[in-house]
């Protein structure tokens, strides 16, 4: 867990290497040890809160429910931050071992209270600002983290496929050929050459006239004020009050800066980029990773060493002791009973039965119990079908009695809980593994973290005795048999397999998926479908870059009944929920709330795309596009589309995690298709998407994820049938305005001054998208503005002179988007328990208007 290099890399005379590492980067040893510290005492509140002795109370209030859960849900996003740094940073394997599903519980139990918020809620977006000043948060601490293992532990087969994919793709070059441009005529390019260069000797005559009349203007000024000859005087006193004023306009300028910087709202400028400091620890977090892969490798031998050691020394007395055990039993139940017993079958465990602290007798009292047992199941099974009759008989009578029992307990459980949880026991599992393990460790011997030896021991002895157990079983169950056939002369009875009838009863029920290319390899299957151009190469961009600010107004305007208008920070935190943790982890994706597919809706340029980009960039998913412009001309006929979806599916399977993109998903659900569009066919996967999609299972990290700008041109009962979680993304509010502002420019290699008011510019931008508001920064910063930068700074009306070129978002297609979503199921909810509340209200101001 340190900075120092391991043992490997060490210089002879046990120092660090200066070469491995700078000398002035401290251990980390005790850092990561408090985090898990701070982890495991806010882990022990957590479970004690969510598994009480005795059963909690449902609560009434709706409003304080909605706060306990809140804390929760920001509570275990902070354990889950440190979890993820201890398991990023840790190098001792032993302890990463216990830490991976301890930080996946942890994110699977995020998953399962944002579902509680969002039935809850109503709503996708939640607004948290009480419970963020209680636990004195900062809207930057409830970013959901995202574990650096999901790439780190995959790197090489995700360059192996990188470069797989980018070979195929090198080989196929341009798709499509473009059209020859057409030549302009010889007299046509004559003329507009001319028109150039009289513009450029009109522009220089205009300049060298501009300077003939300032020379005028000086001389006719100097032969009306009487001074003919240079006066010293006056040149010294009019250079030193050109000079004084820009030192103080220097100075005045430096000062604000200064002040600015004090009161932080502004960065040093030696901070603006990354300092010494910086690239220190990001070498020490490398230089800890490579530790991490050194140790591993040296633990994985250790576990093979340490397991042949105690097999060859410990085996043989492990196996004679087991033996005498056995045989002193069996000598045991001869005197006692009569005769031998039944030696255990492996299905009941074997000898393990015998060693239970039981005598003979209760074993074989045991054993005749669970032959009784078998025997009573069939009995109950011919009682159970002879009863049915009966009981459905009786069932009409009974309906009554039970309409009424379920209204008394729904009187009297009325109220809100939570749902239980698949992961709380993972937690509590690991919780009181690690702290069984480690807690009395002194981590101050085994200063460099490796492997311990000891625990490798006791886990290994677990598994040679398992081991040597299997084998004693064979033997004693054969030398049982021969002292029966020997003393009591019984010959034993063949036993009957019947575990063949259950798997075909099993075998009918489940349906399976026709294979519908059994004898083609994988990757024939996926050069196929790169060379179709179904399969892309995603664009490297990160959760991160889909910048944005916290909604600070969102709390109050919910109290004002204003629904207010999600953040980019609300958009992205989603989608780390529903996309990137999901498909990141397997173990998160098998227990959590299931979600196969998602939907983007929302205006041009809001940057949907990019957020699926982003998703395979953060899970390192493959890509597959299934856009209706993308496929057209592709896999005709019926044969071909199925075929295609197949193909999709199984090599998304395969090669899991998988994210299938639907581009303008609102033409395959076409209420009406376009002229224009019916040659293509927009809609041939409007049955077979949702068909295919029924087919994942939890433990298949395949996601689809559809994109559209216009979802209110789409049938909605075929679009919500398919999606099951719909994101409506808004255009950007002023502080996200600002952030992306600031972003684009240092993104584009300008330089953010005093001159450039981004306040100001993120007011008048308002209605605009990030993708407009991109064009226009990449348009205004060319090679030329950015070499002129030095001596005339970046101001606001350039990119606002760019921007007004692109259309803005209108207030009639917002409008239409919010109309439209207030259709889909979670908006058919929301305007449902709106609608109760007004009846409530209604209700109580009658009553009030009675009573006066």
């Amino acid at each position: 867990m340190d900075g120092f290099p391991p043992a490997s890399r060490r210089s002879p005379e046990g120092r660090p290497g200066d070469a491995a590492l700078p000398p002035s980067l401290p251990p980390s040893r005790s850092t990561f040890g408090k985090l898990w510290q701070e982890s495991r005492v806010a882990l022990k509140e957590l479970l004690a809160q969510e598994l009480p002795a005795q059963p909690t109370k449902p609560e009434r209030n709706r409003a304080v429910f909605f706060h306990t859960v809140a804390t929760l849900y920001l509570r275990y996003i902070q354990t889950a931050r440190r979890l993820e740094v201890c398991y990023d940073q840790m190098v001792q394997p032993q302890k990463r071992l216990v830490l991976r599903p301890l930080l996946e519980g942890v994110l699977g139990r995020i998953l399962e209270l944002k579902q509680e918020l969002v039935e809850l809620d109503l709503s996708e977006y939640h607004y948290m600002d009480q419970v963020l000043e209680e636990l004195k948060l900062t809207p930057a601490d409830m970013e959901v983290p995202i574990p650096k293992y999901f790439l780190h532990e995959r790197a090489k087969i995700l360059q192996d496929r990188q470069d797989l994919l980018t070979g195929l793709m090198s080989q196929m070059g341009p798709t499509k050929s473009q059209p020859p441009r057409p030549s302009m005529p010889r007299e046509e390019a004559v003329r507009l050459i001319q028109m150039a260069e009289r513009m450029r000797q009109g522009r220089l005559r205009a300049r060298f006239m501009w300077e003939i009349r300032r020379d005028e203007e000086r001389e006719r000024k100097v032969r009306e004020s009487g001074f003919y000859e240079p006066n010293r005087d006056v040149a010294a006193v009019t250079i030193q009050k050109i000079w004084k004023g820009c030192v103080q306009r220097r100075l005045i300028k430096l000062s604000r800066q200064m002040e600015m910087v004090f009161l932080g709202m502004e960065l040093e400028p030696e901070l603006a980029g990354p300092t010494p400091a910086m690239i220190r620890a990001q070498l020490g977090e490398e230089l800890r990773r490579m530790r991490q892969a050194d140790y591993e490798a040296e633990y994985q031998v250790a576990l093979d060493n340490i397991r042949d050691t105690i097999y060859e020394v410990e085996g043989p007395s492990m196996c004679e002791a087991l033996k005498d055990q056995l045989r002193q039993w069996f000598i045991e139940c001869r005197d006692l009973v009569g005769s031998f017993p039944d030696y255990p079958d492996e299905q009941m465990g074997g000898c393990t039965v015998l060693f239970a602290q039981k005598t003979p007798e209760e074993v074989q009292n045991e054993l005749e119990l669970a032959e009784l047992k078998a025997e009573s199941k069939k009995k109950e099974k011919k009682k159970e079908e002879k009863d049915k009759g009966e009981k459905e008989k009786g069932k009409e009578k009974g309906k009554e009695k039970e309409k009424g029992k379920e209204k008394k307990k729904a009187e009297e459980d009325e109220g809100l809980l939570l749902h239980p949880s698949k992961f709380l026991p993972t937690i509590n599992q690991g919780y009181l593994r690690y702290t069984g393990c480690w807690s009395d460790q002194d981590e101050a011997i085994n200063f460099e973290q490796r492997y311990q030896e000891d625990l490798i021991k006791v886990d290994k002895r677990k598994e040679v005795e398992e081991e040597i157990r299997l084998q004693v079983d064979e033997l004693m169950r054969q030398e049982l048999q021969q002292l029966k056939l020997a003393i009591d002369q019984e010959v034993a009875r063949p036993v009957k397999a019947k575990a063949k009838k259950s798997a075909k009863k099993k075998g009918k029920k489940g349906k399976k998926e026709k294979d519908l290319t059994p004898d083609r390899t994988l990757e024939s299957l996926y050069e196929e479908l790169v060379r179709e151009g179904i399969i892309k190469k995603p664009q490297k961009v990160h959760l991160a870059d889909y910048t944005g600010d916290f909604c600070y107004l969102g709390t109050y305007l919910r109290q004002q009944e204003i629904e207010p208008i999600p953040s980019t920070l609300d958009v992205r935190q989603n989608i780390a929920l529903y996309a990137v943790l999901r498909l990141g982890s397997q173990a998160v994706h098998e227990m959590a709330p299931l979600v196969k597919s998602l939907l983007l809706a929302g205006p041009g340029g809001t940057g949907k795309k990019m957020l699926v980009h982003a998703v395979c960039t953060e899970t390192g998913a493959n890509l597959f596009d299934l856009s209706p412009r993308n496929l057209v001309g592709k896999y005709p006929g019926k044969a071909g589309l199925q075929m295609m979806i197949h193909l999709v599916f199984k090599v998304a399977r395969l090669l899991q995690p998988s994210v299938i993109w639907v581009g303008d998903t609102e033409k395959t659900f076409y209420k009406k298709v376009p002229k224009e569009e019916k040659e293509h066919d927009p809609k041939r996967l409007k049955k077979d998407l949702p068909k295919a999609l029924n087919l994942l299972k939890a433990e298949d990290r395949v996601l689809l994820m559809g994109t559209s700008n216009q979802p209110y041109l789409a049938d909605i009962k075929g679009l919500c049938k398919t999606y099951e979680r719909i994101l409506l993304i808004h255009r950007p509010d002023y502080a996200s305005r600002y952030v992306t502002w600031k972003r684009l420019v240092e993104r584009h290699g300008g330089v953010v001054t005093s001159t450039l008011d981004l306040s100001a510019l993120a007011k008048v931008s308002d209605g605009y998208s990030q993708g407009s508001m991109a064009e226009a920064v990449k348009s205004v910063l060319s090679e030329r503005r950015l070499l002129q930068l030095p001596k005339r700074p970046l101001n606001a009306g350039e990119l606002l002179q760019m921007l007004a070129r692109a259309d803005p978002i209108y207030p009639a297609e917002e409008a239409m988007l919010r109309d439209w979503y207030s259709k889909t199921p979670l908006g058919k909810k929301k305007m449902l328990a709106e609608q109760e509340k007004l009846r409530a209200a209604d209700a109580k101001d009658k009553k009030k208007k009675k009573k006066k």
